[in-house]
């Protein structure tokens, strides 16, 4: 693929709140994607909170747990 023509990459959230952006996965483990780092970083500029909407018995992979773990305030999981 040629440099000049290539497109952005864009990440989505599944659903907004006026407080929050909401991840939806299905999957029973999550590593720090580029989706999910990048939906932190604007959760960051636009003072909102990450909730991550997974499975129960989810477990984060690593790289995700230390996200969460410089993020505190930031990326909350719910488990459905």
């Amino acid at each position: 693929m040629d440099a000049g023509t290539a497109h952005p990459r864009r990440s989505r959230a599944d659903a907004e709140t006026k407080d929050q952006i909401v991840l939806v996965k299905y999957a029973a483990a999550l590593h720090a994607t580029y989706q999910i780092r990048t939906l932190a970083e604007r959760a960051i500029r636009e003072g909102k909170q990450l909730v991550l909407l997974v499975p129960r018995g989810f477990r984060p992979a690593s790289s995700l747990q230390l996200l969460i773990a410089n993020n505190p305030d930031l990326i909350r999981i719910e488990a459905r």
